[in-house]
């Protein structure tokens, strides 16, 4: 009978040091969101390095500086008076020199890398090595352009560099945003669809956002929602989502996670069986916009060479197959489709295509890795590779040799 009160008071006891301890996880986890977003935040000075653009959705503002704080990288990023990261440089090329202008994403602008680690900067480098004589290498890359971007840009600014040489980068989700009016987040952009084999632009102007107006002023950059309202259960659900699709699964049973989404997002849908309309429209427009990209780029005198850049489940096992736990795809998914089709394009555009993957795939595996673990970019080997890949086809095309 004793015994009945002490059981009860223990039983009480470890209740509350349950409650305390879950408190206290919940406290620190809370802490340390508002401590990571804080940290990315921090900007050097007041410009934005970002502003809203009626014919490109947005650009970068010259002469403005940030600091990009993330767990795997920290990096300030610069823009020149022209508004692009690498050193200053005049539309007119000083006499001698030869030029090579990169167009593209976040992958061309290096965001995540520090300036002399880009594919820019390293190109450049290997082609003075090489003794290609004077050549310069333009920074065209934009965070978030999908290929209209790209296109417009070079139409409307890029052309002005005088570039004998053009390099376009593209990645597996230029597709989906091709064909679609808003950008990865959710801010309008110009898009075209294909009409009679003509491009026809729409969103031109861009709409102004109601909130003002600066995309991408903290790339990356977002506070995590809650899960049951706690804030520590998300960042477990965040951690294994791609970690451990499979001990995510057992957790989402109890419901301390979220569960997985039963579709794989849009962006992914050229590399599986289902949504063939959508797809079709998406390669349909890309392709359009490759072909009046190369005619814009032969009509200033210069060529046209695209360097594929692919997503980290494309060169290396252990993460293609774990995308395949976290989306649940099946055998029909192929994660070479969007580069044999894109290959097919080029070849039907008469337009060189490079291909890194092996040596992304080798360096994967070997170390150091190509890519950022929580990050989808190149890290500095990356960029290196890249680099590396596209060196001989530019000499070749530029120094004759």
């Amino acid at each position: 009978m004793r015994r009945a009160p002490s059981l009860l008071a223990n039983l009480a006891l470890a209740a509350v040091s349950g409650a305390v301890c879950l408190g206290l996880v919940e406290g620190l986890a809370r802490l340390s969101v508002e401590w990571s977003v804080a940290r990315a935040r921090r900007q050097t000075p007041a410009l934005p390095i970002s502003r809203y653009h009626p014919v490109l959705g947005w650009d970068k503002t010259p002469g403005a500086r940030q600091w990009i704080r993330r767990k795997e990288f920290e990096i300030l990023l610069s823009f020149n008076s022209k508004g692009l990261r690498g050193p200053e440089r005049d539309y007119p090329k000083p006499p001698g020199t030869r030029r090579v202008l990169i167009l593209g994403d976040s992958f061309a602008e290096g965001y995540y890398a520090n300036e002399e680690e880009t594919v820019r900067a390293v190109l450049e480098g290997l082609l003075e090595r090489e003794g290609c004589g004077p050549v310069e290498v333009i920074n065209g890359g934009t965070i978030a352009y999908s290929t209209d971007q790209e296109y417009l840009f070079y139409r409307t600014e890029g052309y002005r560099y005088g570039a004998e040489l053009v390099v376009l980068l593209f990645y597996y989700n230029d597709l989906h945003y091709n064909a679609s009016e808003n950008g990865p987040g959710g801010e309008p952009k110009p898009f075209f669809v294909v009409k009679d084999g003509t491009l026809v632009p729409y969103n031109s102007p861009v709409p102004v956002l109601p909130r003002g107006v600066l995309n991408r002023t903290n790339p990356g950059v977002s506070r995590p929602e809650p899960w049951h309202g706690s804030i520590a259960l998300r960042l477990l659900s965040n951690r294994t989502v791609d970690a451990s699709p499979g001990l995510h699964a057992a957790l989402a049973r109890l419901g301390l996670v979220e569960p997985l989404s039963a579709d794989p997002p849009r962006e992914l849908w050229p590399f599986g069986p289902g949504h063939p309309g959508e797809v079709r429209e998406a390669w349909t427009r890309t392709a359009a916009l490759l072909g009046a990209l190369r005619r814009e780029v032969d009509g200033q005198g210069a060529r046209l060479v695209v360097l594929y850049v692919p997503m980290r489940a494309e060169v290396n096992d252990s993460v293609w197959e774990l995308t395949r736990q976290r989306y649940r795809l099946g055998r029909r998914w192929d994660r070479y489709v969007v580069f044999d089709r894109l290959q097919s394009i080029c070849s039907e555009l008469d337009v060189p295509l490079v291909d890194p993957r092996e040596d992304l795939r080798r360096a994967e595996a070997k170390g150091p890795p190509a890519y950022y673990t929580r990050d989808v970019h190149w890290t500095a080997t990356g960029n290196a590779v890249a680099a590396h890949a596209l060196e001989p086809h530019v000499r070749s095309r530029l120094c004759g040799r």
